[in-house]
Order: C-alpha cells, then sequence, then structure tokens
C-alpha cells in the first residue's frame, strides 16, 4: 500500500472507527487485565494477614503499598500510559488531586487504596471482636452485672462484690488512636494541603483589588479545529482559519491534532510558507498539525505538530511519540523527547500531543526545560462515548504535577486553557465548530509553579515498587525461615 493508501486508511479510522467497534474484543481485553491486576495486591494482603502480627502495621499497609508499586509499574511499560488508573477515580476530588503535586499519582493511588484496609481493620478488629467478646465471669461461674453477682451455686440466692479483674485490653491503645484515626488524620493533611493550594493559586492570600491582581493585560489565545467532514488534503482551509485568528489579535493560535495530510513536498512547503507569513505578518504564534506523507514511496507516516515562532522561525518540529495502540498503527513513532523554545511574551513553551499527556516519561521533562506553557494539540476520536470531556480533564494533572500552564485545543472534545493547579481558566466542548478563542490574563498563563513533584517525580510510587521486592523476601522468610526468623517477622509487623 503507498503512502496515500496508508494516509486515508488513518483518516478512516480516526473519523469513522472513532468509537472503536471493531475493537471489541481489545477492549474487553484491556478491562479484563485492569481487573485483575486488582486482584494482586489483594493477594498480597491475604498472605500478610496469615503470616504477619494480627496487631500490627503490616495488616493496613500492605495492601496500599503493592497497589500503588503495582500501578507505578503500569504508568512507565503500560501503552497506554496513565488510561485505566484507578487514582482518576478522585478527579471530582480537587482538594485530593493537588497531592499529586507532591507524590503524583502514586500518592494519590496510596491514599485511595488505603481507605479499603483501613474500614477493614474498623470493622473486623474494632466492632466484629468487640461484640463476640464475651461478658467477664468470676472463678465461681457467677455472671458479674453492675458490680454485683448472683450465685448459683446453692439454692438461695447470695449477692456479692466479685473479685476485682483485670480488663483483657488493658494493653491496647486508647480507643480513639487507631487506624481509623490515622487515616482520618493524614486525609485532613491533604485535603488541607490541597485547600491552601487552590484557594491561593488564582486569588492572593491577602485582598488585593481585582487590577493589582491582574495588573497586565488579557490576551487572546485561539484554536483552529479540525473537521472531519472535510477533505484531508484541504489545508488551505485551516490556513485561512488561521489568518482570521490572527486578525482578530490572537497571540497564540494552535490547530487541532492532524487537521491536514500533505502527500508531497509543494503542498508541505506551501503550507510552511503560509503559516510563515502570518506570523511574520501578525506578530503570531502558531502551532499547526498534520500528517505527514511526503516520504513517498517508503509508506512512513508522521503525526506531526510544528510551532513558527512571531519571527518566522520554525521553533518545534514534533513527531508524536506516544501513538494509540491499534488506532494508530499505521502512524510512525517520534523520538521521546520534549521539545521547547524561549518566547518573548510567554516564557518557554513546550508542546506534545493528545496522548502524550497521558506519559509522565515524556511530560515530565517539562521541569528541567522550565516550561511555562504546555501547547496541547489533540483529537479524542471517541466522539460516541464521553471521552472528550475525560481525557481533558485526565491531561490537567500534568499541569499539577509539573507546575505548568496547558493550552489545548481539541477537537471532538473540550478545549481550552488549564492553569499550573489544574483548574480549568477557560474551557469549552467544541464541537461543530471551525474555530475558538479564550481570554486570560497574561501573568497567570506564564507563571510556572515549582512543585515537590518536578524535583522527585514518581519516587513515592517507586519507594512502594522497592516495599514489594523487601514484603516478597519477608514472606520467604516467613515460610522457609527458622523459628527464630518466623518470631522476629511477627514482632517487627
Amino acid at each position: 500500500m503507498n503512502s496515500i493508501g496508508f494516509m486515508l486508511a488513518y483518516m478512516n479510522t480516526m473519523n469513522y472507527g472513532d468509537d472503536l467497534r471493531g475493537y471489541k474484543g481489545i477492549a474487553f481485553g484491556v478491562g479484563l487485565i485492569v481487573s485483575l491486576i486488582m486482584l494482586i495486591p489483594y493477594v498480597f494482603d491475604r498472605i500478610a494477614q496469615s503470616k504477619f502480627s494480627s496487631d500490627g502495621w503490616a495488616r493496613i499497609l500492605i495492601f496500599p503499598c503493592v497497589w500503588t508499586g503495582i500501578w507505578t509499574i503500569f504508568l512507565f511499560s503500560w501503552p497506554l500510559g496513565d488510561w485505566g488508573n484507578y487514582a482518576f477515580t478522585l478527579l471530582n476530588y480537587e482538594e485530593i488531586m493537588q497531592l499529586a503535586s507532591f507524590a503524583g499519582l502514586g500518592g494519590i493511588n496510596f491514599i485511595l487504596s488505603w481507605s479499603g484496609p483501613i474500614g477493614s481493620d474498623i470493622i473486623y478488629y474494632h466492632v466484629t471482636k468487640n461484640q463476640n467478646s464475651s461478658m467477664p465471669t468470676t472463678s465461681t461461674g457467677s455472671v458479674v452485672v453492675d458490680e454485683i453477682s448472683i450465685e448459683n451455686n446453692s439454692t438461695d440466692t447470695v449477692l456479692r462484690h466479685p473479685p476485682t479483674r483485670t480488663p483483657k485490653r488493658s494493653l491496647t491503645l486508647p480507643t480513639f488512636i487507631n487506624s481509623l484515626s490515622i487515616y482520618i488524620f493524614v486525609l485532613f493533611l491533604v485535603i488541607t494541603y490541597g485547600s491552601i493550594r487552590l484557594n491561593t493559586s488564582f486569588i492572593p492570600f491577602y485582598q488585593k483589588s481585582i487590577k493589582e491582581t491582574f495588573p497586565q493585560e488579557l490576551v487572546n489565545f485561539g484554536c483552529v479545529i479540525g473537521n472531519s467532514d472535510n477533505q484531508i488534503d484541504d489545508y488551505m482551509s485551516y490556513v485561512n482559519l488561521t489568518q482570521n485568528l490572527a486578525i482578530s489579535g490572537n497571540k497564540i493560535i494552535l490547530w487541532s491534532e492532524g487537521v491536514a495530510g500533505i502527500f508531497n513536498e509543494a503542498d508541505l512547503n506551501s503550507l510552511y510558507e503560509s503559516i510563515r507569513n502570518i506570523s511574520i505578518s501578525y506578530n503570531v504564534y502558531i502551532g499547526f498539525t498534520y500528517l505527514d506523507a511526503t516520504n513517498h514511496p517508503n509508506t512512513t507516516i508522521y503525526n506531526k505538530q510544528v510551532v513558527i515562532n512571531n519571527k518566522g522561525d520554525v521553533v518545534i518540529d514534533y513527531k508524536k511519540s506516544n501513538l494509540v495502540p491499534f488506532v494508530e498503527a499505521s502512524i510512525t513513532k517520534g523520538k521521546d523527547k520534549l521539545q521547547t523554545f524561549q518566547s518573548e511574551d510567554f516564557g518557554i513553551i513546550g508542546s506534545a500531543i493528545c496522548f502524550d499527556f497521558n506519559f509522565p516519561k515524556l511530560i515530565g521533562q517539562a521541569p528541567s526545560k522550565k516550561v511555562n506553557l504546555m501547547l496541547d494539540s489533540s483529537d479524542t476520536w471517541g466522539k460516541y462515548r464521553p471521552v472528550g470531556p475525560l481525557h481533558a480533564r485526565m491531561n490537567s494533572i500534568r499541569s499539577i504535577e509539573n507546575g505548568f500552564t496547558i493550552f489545548r485545543c481539541n477537537s471532538d472534545g473540550v478545549s481550552g486553557i488549564w492553569n499550573q493547579y489544574g483548574q480549568p481558566l477557560h474551557s469549552i466542548p467544541t464541537v461543530n465548530t471551525n474555530t475558538t478563542t479564550f481570554q486570560v490574563p497574561i501573568n497567570v498563563v506564564k507563571n510556572r509553579v515549582k512543585t515537590v513533584y518536578s524535583v522527585f517525580g514518581e519516587t513515592f510510587g517507586w519507594i512502594c515498587v522497592g516495599g514489594i521486592g523487601i514484603y516478597l523476601i519477608v514472606i520467604v522468610v516467613a515460610i522457609k525461615g527458622s523459628d527464630q526468623w518466623k518470631a522476629r517477622i511477627i514482632h517487627w509487623s
């Protein structure tokens, strides 16, 4: 098949097979794998319950540690990146999601999974056992009732005071200090941390006038949205839309993913020259996208994103490096390296394409390059499912982790601008529209927030991975080791 044939097949997949109806078996398999992953921490937890002390720390920490470690491994080896990660079940809890700026998805996974063994511990050790414990009795077999016992050894009923007895749970901690209170305290710290970040991000802690808070002017960001009804080689229609946005005063213009198909060098040169003329004439930064099939007859196709600055220079020439399995099977993978450039107005700008934002390995390079603003060209092809809104919110986790602003232009999804705390400054569904414009304060967009995660990354998750290895060694010793080692393990746990 020649390059044009590959291009047509790809566009057909993106536009008409976008609900994955042809991949039901694959979708089922992915769901099955994710479900089986959930069983692994449970099996580890059951082993811990049988081999370790029933009153020790192991009964409440093994499950979340193994859970977090496994999802961390999958985060960097799973071909879907963070798709399917259970941490995203807490997306509606913005304060908790701010923990990603400290410990990444690993920290959120730990908090999420820790609630399970905590609940089990409270039910079993602090409720069920209390209900099943028998009432205290004296040495004569009498039953203690309100400090008075009824003696049943003779025909006459004799009332007497029972002997003093030591309570069974005299060595336990006070009832208010238990696994639940510890979990609530940690959760309180997490929510407090998130609340402080959110409430001091956009509006300063000390009250100021609106003019003092936003002393600089508002800036316009424009999106050119791809339309699946257009011909794949009709790139000039998008160039005209770009020029209209530039005339209306937009300072950055970004195309959604793969809006044009380029088959020959003549069209490629024409596209570059047209965009270059607009950028110079209107002093605007332009990020445009296309499917590059100019390498005929080698059938090599790249999903590309190119950024030209306000001087007409090509500052980013990026080939999508994280491809959607099966859907982008005909596309050639680019280098997994984040490209950036220094702009005059917005600090350092980086860019990536849609699915790239699901991979911390790529986007996690942004802090070392001190990125202020990330450009995100996207096409959420599942227009028959709510993939678009979900994917936009998932991608915003990268801004929380790394402290940059995201400008996202998305066909069949949600476009907008998300600040360094994952909050949407302005976002709308971009369906059945060719262009849209967002207006935000320039000082908010170009700020960069330093985070603990930007320094240590997923270190917390990898610590949990190391914990799994230590746990496996301890289990082997608990099964095969001497009685002395078994006693030590029970004592330590």
